[in-house]
C-alpha cells in the first residue's frame, strides 16, 4: 500500500474526472480506479475480480491521505464478486462505479461480455461511460502496474483518449458496447492492450467479437483505422502512413481531413449469393514524403495510396470473415434491404460466403511544396 498526502483542491480535480458522485462523506469515499476480470486459476468456472481503489481519509488541516491498493475476490458472477469485495473492506464501494474495466482474453473467450457488464449497465448509479479493454494475458497484471504516481486507470484512459483522436480505436464504452451486443446491430471491436517489456501499457489494436464472445482474432491499429473507415465512423482527421515494403524510400504520409463512405449490398435471389461493395473516399493533404525532394504529381500519390489502402482493406475483410465477426453490420443491412432473405438462409453460412469488396480511394488535394 502506498500513501501520500494531497490537498483538497487536488481531490476535487480527481473526483471531477470520474463523473458525479453521491453526497457521501469524503472521509469514507473509495474511488474505484479500475477493475479487472480473469478466469480463476483454482476454479475455471469462477471469475477472479480485482479492484484497484483509492481510499480517501481526512488527516486534518484540510488535507487527505490517499492510499492506493488492490483488493481481490472470486465469484461466479460480477455481482457475487461485488458482494465479496464489499465484505472485505470498509467504506463505500461499488464496482458499478469503476471507470475502467479490463477483461483477460481467456475469460473473454469463455464468458459472455454482457454478463460481465450487466450489473454495471443496469445500475442506476453505474458509470455507463466506463472504458473497456481486452488484455493480452491476465487483466490483473495490467491493473496492478504502478506507473510513476499516476493511477494506472488514468494512464490507460489518457492512452485511449489519444488513440480515439487519431482514429486508432473506436469510441466505445460500456454503454455503446452493451447496446451493440443487446441490439445485435453489429459485432463489437474492443481495444486490445498488453503489458510491455518496460512494464507499461501498449495498445495492440482491437479485439474482434462474435455476438457476445471474443473470437481470439485481433485487428492491428492500422487495420482498425481501415475498419472504421469502412464503417463510416470517422469523425476527426488523422494521419495515414503509406508504405511500400520493397521501397521504403517511397513512404509518405497523408493528413486525412474528410471521409466519405458508401456501401452497396446486392443479393442474387436465384443463387443466394451476397455481395457487399464498400467504397471509401479519403480527402487530405501530404504531410511528409520520404527521401529527397523530387517532382511528383498528386495523381501518382493518389494511385499509390489507393492501391496500398485497398489491399490492406482486403486483408481486414479476410480477418473479420475468418473470425465470423460482423463489425460491418452486414446482417442488419440484409434484414433492412432484403427482410425475407435470412428467413430461408442460415446467417453463419451466408456470412462465410459473402463477397466483400473494399474500394479505398485517396484524393490528395494539397501536396504543399511538391509539384
Amino acid at each position: 500500500m502506498k500513501k501520500f498526502t494531497i490537498v483538497v483542491s487536488c481531490i476535487f480535480i480527481l473526483l471531477s474526472m470520474t463523473g458525479c458522485w453521491d453526497q457521501t462523506n469524503l472521509n469514507k469515499k473509495r474511488i474505484i480506479n479500475g477493475i479487472s476480470f480473469d478466469i480463476d486459476e483454482q476454479n475455471h468456472e469462477n471469475i477472479r475480480g480485482s479492484v484497484r481503489e483509492l481510499n480517501l481519509r481526512g488527516s486534518g488541516g484540510g488535507q487527505f491521505d490517499l492510499s492506493d491498493e488492490i483488493i481481490e475476490a472470486d465469484g461466479v458472477s460480477t455481482s457475487s464478486i461485488n458482494t465479496e469485495l464489499v465484505n472485505k473492506i470498509s467504506g463505500d464501494m461499488d464496482i458499478s462505479k469503476a471507470f475502467l474495466i479490463l477483461v483477460g482474453e481467456d475469460l473473454a473467450e469463455q464468458k459472455s461480455i454482457s454478463s460481465l457488464f450487466e450489473p454495471i449497465a443496469r445500475s442506476k448509479q453505474g458509470y455507463l461511460t466506463s472504458k473497456v479493454a481486452i488484455t493480452k494475458g491476465k487483466a490483473s497484471e495490467i491493473l496492478s502496474l504502478q506507473i510513476s504516481k499516476s493511477p494506472i486507470a488514468f494512464y490507460i484512459l489518457n492512452l485511449f483518449e489519444n488513440a480515439e483522436k487519431e482514429t486508432h480505436i473506436p469510441k466505445a464504452n460500456t454503454f455503446t458496447i452493451w447496446n451493440e451486443i443487446v441490439d445485435k446491430e453489429r459485432d463489437a471491436m474492443i481495444p486490445y492492450i498488453q503489458k510491455s517489456d518496460l512494464n507499461r501499457v501498449e495498445l495492440l489494436g482491437t479485439a474482434l467479437f462474435k455476438n457476445d464472445y471474443y473470437t481470439g482474432e485481433v485487428l492491428s491499429v492500422d487495420q482498425t483505422s481501415l475498419a472504421l473507415f469502412m464503417q463510416g465512423k470517422i469523425e476527426k482527421a488523422r494521419v495515414i502512413q503509406i508504405t511500400n515494403d520493397n521501397e521504403k524510400k517511397d513512404e509518405f504520409s497523408v493528413f486525412v481531413e474528410k471521409v466519405k463512405q458508401n456501401s452497396d449490398l446486392i443479393v442474387d435471389k436465384s443463387s443466394g449469393n451476397v455481395q457487399l461493395t464498400i467504397k471509401v473516399d479519403l480527402y487530405g493533404r501530404i504531410q511528409s514524403l520520404a527521401g529527397s525532394p523530387k517532382k511528383v504529381t498528386n495523381q501518382e500519390l493518389d494511385k499509390k495510396a489507393s492501391t496500398y489502402l485497398t489491399e490492406n482493406a482486403k486483408e481486414v475483410t479476410e480477418i473479420i470473415k475468418e473470425a465470423q465477426s460482423d463489425i460491418l453490420a452486414i446482417q442488419k443491412q440484409l434484414n433492412s434491404k432484403y427482410p425475407d432473405f435470412l428467413k430461408n438462409h442460415e446467417w453463419e453460412k451466408v456470412y462465410k460466403e459473402i463477397e466483400i469488396t473494399p474500394d479505398v480511394n485517396m484524393h490528395i488535394q494539397s501536396s504543399s511544396n511538391l509539384k
